[in-house]
């Protein structure tokens, strides 16, 4: 990360990094482990949190920040490791992308009442890894594991776009 960088998350609200999933149900993981990899960079001005299933108390842990990142594994159609990536300022969510049927509420319900109640954040983006297999006691597989490390850079390349 660059000196510019730095300094600019420094003296701006704060980034929060919300990575979603169920370490339990293999692919379902991607959002978890892309929280990890960003968390062990201790990124100055970054809040990265885990969640384990969306819900409405969510809407709580992005209230001070200015920009906020979300990412989740997703189930598209698309190859798996398939990283996608959405401004929320700029699009809305296609139909066709669904978040992962574990979790208690839609990811794309959520940011549609938070947008409704006024309490998004200035910026926001979702990142998906297209994930492939969700079943209880699986591994991640190599596909989502690549793209668990496209997602990392992904977001390191967002984060530095916002210092520009």
């Amino acid at each position: 990360m660059s000196t510019k960088h730095a300094a600019y998350l420094e003296s701006s609200l704060p980034t929060l990094i919300l990575g979603i999933g169920n370490a339990w149900r293999g692919d379902d993981a991607a959002g978890r482990l892309v929280a990890h990899a960003l968390r062990a960079r201790e990124l100055p001005g970054v809040t990265v949190i885990e969640a384990n299933v969306v819900d409405p108390s969510l809407l709580n842990a992005w209230q001070e920040v200015d920009r906020l990142i979300v990412v989740d594994a997703v189930n598209s159609g698309a190859a798996p490791g398939t990283v996608h990536c959405f401004d929320l300022s700029r699009e809305s969510l296609p139909g066709s992308l669904s978040f992962c049927s574990s979790h208690a509420f839609d990811l794309a319900a959520l940011l549609n009442l938070a947008h409704t109640l006024n309490r998004l954040p200035p910026q926001v983006w979702v990142l998906g890894v297209e994930g492939h297999e969700f079943a209880h006691g699986q591994t991640v597989s190599a596909p989502v594991q690549q793209g668990v490390d496209k997602c990392v850079a992904a977001i390191l390349a967002l984060l530095d776009a916002v210092t520009d």
